[in-house]
């Protein structure tokens, strides 16, 4: 199973108990031998089910979002946005004296990657990327 189907089968769960949660409040799935502590107990087992899935499918999405923002994506396969500020992923040389390096770079409109080094613009072939993380906010101290 995919992320992605994972957060849409918890999607799906917690919407099936929202169903059964209004059946049991309308009591309308019920014949005369049930008591009522039993519908509603069984309404908040509903309840609760539908919450926790809820709850799943949002921490699902989260870890997709972290996955994305974490991993190397080839340029192969995706170019970041124009005019950003990127983790990227360079190798320069040929096969027999390839270097490989990691540097924070900005990425120009058209997808050239520009390097500057001792006020010098370099543009290099850049193999992968990912976005750079948030910036760290650092809270105030309460006195």
């Amino acid at each position: 199973m995919t992320l992605d189907e994972a957060i849409k089968h918890a999607e799906e769960v917690a919407e099936e108990q929202d169903k059964l949660c209004k059946r049991y409040d309308d009591a309308s799935g019920y014949s005369r031998s049930h008591n009522e502590s039993i519908r509603v107990a069984d309404a908040k087992w509903c309840e609760r089910c539908a919450k926790e899935h809820r709850q799943l499918a949002e921490w699902l999405k989260e870890l997709k979002q972290l996955r994305e923002q974490t991993s190397w994506i080839p340029t192969s396969e995706r170019q970041p946005e124009e005019n950003g500020n990127y983790i990227a992923f360079y190798r320069s040389g040929d096969e027999t004296a390839a270097m490989e390096f990691v540097m924070v770079d900005h990425c120009n409109a058209g997808g050239d990657w520009l390097h500057e080094v001792n006020g010098k613009r370099l543009y290099k072939k850049v193999v992968a990327w990912m976005p750079l993380p948030k910036a760290y906010k650092v809270e105030s101290e309460v006195e």
